[in-house]
């Protein structure tokens, strides 16, 4: 069972923002923008030419060297607002910029936002224990949604295993699932799942447990109360979400089940499990086509204890290429290794036994070490946060804290709240965001606290939804990203909205570059993830090229480039665009590399050649250069 202080009748209030730490090198990006709203929502919004468009965004601390907001039509930058670090929209918390209209063309724009920093000389904490958001009752879990594609992109969730003393009124006592944004504000929906999850959590310390956060923006929850079961739930922990992912029947007889570390997305997750009272040392599943484990799978033990583990191991985590770390809960004095990292399973080399021998192992004879009770590693893989609870000894504590350690040696690159203030800690668990910045809970202080790393840094996120102005619902059209032809299968790889679904598109070919373009027979479309999509199609001989088109737009194609030549020292391309379609309806743009930045072409000229069909014209200008047609 988990040991842990009695804090009595602690008031969370022992700690102030900013204290720092031992210096570290480091280049992180740990300033960013999350939340981003175009007038006040989070879907996309249509406007007219010369509206303003309200982009809120929060920032999780302030862009000390400002910030840019870019306005895109496609990858081209067409506007920028920069905002200075004195701006009130480069401060920590919740930001609102205007973007002017006046002047944009008709069009579907995206939003990004790049955020800077000169950072800081130490892991310094962002969070106060005095602020009211940052209180937990009783934190056993933390983790982060490091999907930057998200609209819950940075998103802090806790696991509060117990009931504290005013749950009518503060959040931090709520049983149950908490949220936050990345300024440590409360999540817009409300900051308890506890009454709203449809989950009957039973606390005592165990229920929720740990938590984490797939790719695919999934929230998994292991209930320790019974043994270990893991549930998932939408980042809006919403009732009508729940899902049961690893149940009673899949866990083995006699183990406790303590975890979750995901790894995959979809039907290629994996649930890592570490039974911390039995000899099963760490567990792999992985789910079935509905995104559960199989009835009665048992896992698949893949770190064994007898080797380099010579207890339960108490927690596990992955970094991106595989490699397995985990922690024994030791709270004497000793000469037994507390963390340790093993090697990416790989049944093939290990003959499908489990390991035994680890790359390294930390901790022996310091009891600094003592307790270890969760342990994440940072997206890069460079780093291995782990929470230590500490042990009591006769008189004073052994005082707990999080530690940081190199992944690839274990070696310690600092203490990060080693005896702050004089007081004892007690942490239970840590977690990274994409952008490098450390979490932690503090059972002992009653806190989740934010650390952010040295050294100047800067990081862009892009809204997720979208501007169109103009009339109309004109959305962008679907970008191929790859084709490829193998036997007697075209596969047509491609990325749209986040919000597109298969049925958004149609597969049509034409024998012609020109068309006519029609319906491509036996053709199926397949959603791979938010945004991506695989068209396959039988390969025939009557139709050698495709486009993939968006189904039931009213908007007008987008210009198709169908020829490209050299005459009399001009480049001449021909395009076609709508019937309906004036030459003035589109500019060519050009760029000397293909990734751009791209600008209107000087001296071009473009006419009409037949209905829908045109001709641009422009001086050749150096050995090699790029062309888009613009409508």
């Amino acid at each position: 069972m988990n040991l842990k202080f009695s804090r009595g009748s602690f008031i969370p209030c022992m700690f102030a923002v900013g204290l720092t730490l031992a210096a570290v090198p480091s280049a992180r990006a740990n300033v960013y923008a999350t939340n981003i709203k175009l007038d006040g929502g989070t879907t996309n919004i249509s406007a007219t030419a010369g509206d303003v468009v309200q982009i809120s965004y929060v920032l999780n601390e302030p862009a000390s060297l400002g910030l840019t907001i870019n306005i895109l039509s496609g990858s081209n930058v067409v506007a920028t607002i920069p905002v200075a670090a004195s701006e009130s929209g480069a401060q920590r918390g919740l930001n609102t910029v205007n973007w002017d209209t006046t002047g944009a063309g008709s069009g579907t724009y995206t939003i990004s936002i790049t955020a800077r920093s000169s950072g800081y000389a130490y892991w310094t904490h962002l969070t106060s224990d005095t602020d009211p958001s940052t209180y937990v009752w009783d934190g056993q879990g933390i983790a982060v949604d490091q999907n930057p594609g998200s609209l819950y992109y940075g998103r802090v969730f806790i696991a509060n295993a117990d009931t504290g003393s005013n749950p009518a009124n503060t959040p931090g006592d709520v049983n149950g699932i908490l949220k936050f944004n990345a300024d440590d504000s409360f999540a817009d929906e409300g900051a308890a799942s506890g009454g709203h999850d449809g989950y009957n959590w039973s606390g005592l310390g165990l229920s929720p447990w740990k938590l984490a956060v797939s790719q695919d923006d999934l929230v998994y929850v292991d209930d320790m109360g019974g043994g270990g079961v893991v549930l998932r739930w939408d980042p809006l922990i919403s009732s009508n979400s729940l899902f049961p992912v690893l149940r009673s029947d899949n866990r083995p007889a006699g183990a406790h089940l303590s975890g979750p570390a995901i790894a995959g997305t979809g039907t290629n997750t994996q649930v890592w499990m570490a039974d911390n009272q039995s000899s099963f040392g760490i567990l792999k599943w992985i789910v079935t086509t509905n995104g559960a484990c199989a009835t009665n799978d048992l896992g698949k033990t893949v770190v064994g204890i007898g080797g380099d583990l010579t207890q339960s191991p108490y927690a596990v985590a992955l970094d991106k290429f595989g490699n397995i770390y985990t922690c024994q809960y030791i709270s004497t004095p000793g000469a037994t290794p507390r963390v340790f990292r093993f090697p990416a399973y790989d049944p093939a080399t290990n003959g499908g036994m489990p390991e035994l021998t680890a790359d390294w192992s930390a901790g022996a004879n310091d009891d600094g070490f003592a307790s270890a009770s969760g342990l994440a590693v940072d997206p890069t893989g460079t780093y291995l946060a782990v929470a230590f609870q500490g042990s009591p000894t006769t008189g004073a504590p052994i005082n707990g804290g999080a530690k940081i350690l190199y992944a690839t040696n274990g070696v310690l690159v600092t203490n990060i709240d080693l005896a702050i203030n004089g007081f004892p800690n007690q942490d239970t668990d840590c977690a990274w965001d994409a952008a490098g910045n450390l979490y932690y809970n503090d059972y002992y202080a009653g806190s989740w606290r934010a650390v952010s790393p040295p050294g100047t840094n800067q990081a862009t996120t892009v809204a997720v939804s979208m501007v169109q102005l103009g009339g109309g619902q004109q959305l962008p059209p679907p970008q191929v990203t790859q084709i490829t032809s193998s036997n007697g299968v075209i596969t047509i790889d491609f990325t749209a909205l986040p919000t597109d679904s298969a049925s958004s598109f149609s597969v049509v070919g034409a024998s012609v570059p020109t068309g006519p373009y029609l319906a491509v027979s036996g053709a199926t479309i397949t959603q791979l993830g938010p945004g991506v999509f695989r068209a396959t199609l039988p390969a025939t001989g009557s139709e050698q090229f495709f486009r993939i088109a968006r189904q039931g737009s009213s908007a007008p194609p987008q210009p198709f480039i169908t020829g490209l030549s050299l005459s009399g020292g001009n480049v001449i391309l021909t395009f076609t665009g709508s019937s309906s379609d004036s030459p003035s309806a589109f500019t060519l743009l050009s760029a000397t590399v293909p990734g751009g930045p791209y600008a209107p072409a000087a001296s071009a000229s473009i006419t009409q050649l037949s209905p829908g069909v045109f001709k641009a014209s422009v001086p050749a200008n150096g050995p090699a250069q790029f062309y888009r047609v613009q409508r």
